[in-house]
């Protein structure tokens, strides 16, 4: 991964992970099958994953959600990059079980007083809880990327999820790359004040950060409240245009769920 040169970058690189909805209109593999056709696909690999207890199992379902995203069109790149952080965040906490699992020594060491000893048993609990995690993550990310927001709200609406919640998530949504025109437009007007001609990242940037993100605060609840006014001038209800059109599931959209729930269950029960 590419290291950020700048904070300018930094926003960049956030609008692109963002920015899901090219993705969702390739015509590909998961692009053409029924949103709940989907969910339900998706529910069914990540429950059974919980019961896949052999670290070999795991990795070859691992490579299900990268044959997916080929046959999508969907670049490796976006899906690992969003599917890299988490997981390795959940590694780092669970370096614990490493030493408190109970089993076959592989490596010991002694600090002070104090025995630390790595077994083989910890080693596979925690592969398994990380690829475990880096499988459901990744699942997720390809449910997304190939369903794009606007079908992923309308999927909500058909699980009779609250308007409210509906709204709150299309309006942070949106609002995300307003947010982020703003960022770069106050950077914009710090670089042409202060120019430097190496945009690196070091303790004055950062601390050029914190003000930037408190001007940005303060425009954005700005704005809010005059989107908001402008939005019930013009009639806005919350609880009006809340039923979506639900499309017909055809035959591959059933195929295509059966395989994976008779696959997936064949996995767990193993």
């Amino acid at each position: 991964m590419r290291v950020p040169l700048s904070l300018r970058s930094i926003l960049d690189s956030a609008e692109t992970l963002a920015y899901i909805e090219d993705l969702s209109d390739k015509k590909g593999l998961m692009q053409a099958i029924h949103p709940i056709a989907k969910l339900v696909a998706i529910a069914t690999m990540i429950i059974s994953a919980l019961f896949i207890t052999s670290i070999y199992y795991l990795l070859i379902i691992c490579l299900i959600p990268v044959v997916f995203a080929i046959a999508s069109r969907i670049s490796l790149k976006q899906l690992l990059t969003r599917a890299t952080f988490i997981p390795l965040l959940m590694a780092t906490v669970s370096i614990p079980v490493l030493f408190l699992t109970t089993g076959n020594p592989i490596w010991t060491t002694s600090v002070g007083s104090i025995n630390f000893v790595i077994t083989a048993e910890g080693v596979t609990r925690f592969l398994v809880f990380t690829v475990r995690i880096w499988f459901c993550v990744a699942t997720l990310s390809l449910l997304i990327l190939s369903t794009g927001f606007d079908k992923t709200l309308k999927l909500l609406a058909i699980l009779r999820v609250p308007p409210l919640i509906i709204q709150l998530f299309s309006l942070t949504y949106r609002y995300f790359f307003v947010s982020i025109h703003e960022a770069q437009s106050i950077l914009i007007a710090k670089e042409a004040r202060t120019y430097i001609n190496k945009r690196t990242i070091n303790f004055q940037a950062l601390k050029d950060l914190g003000t930037i993100l408190s001007t940005l605060f303060i425009r954005t609840y700005e704005r809010s409240e005059r989107v908001y006014l402008a939005m019930k001038a013009r009639g806005f209800d919350i609880n009006k245009n809340n039923k979506p059109l639900i499309p017909k599931l055809h035959l591959k959209d059933v195929l295509f769920t059966t395989s994976i729930i008779i696959a997936f269950t064949y996995f767990a029960l193993l």
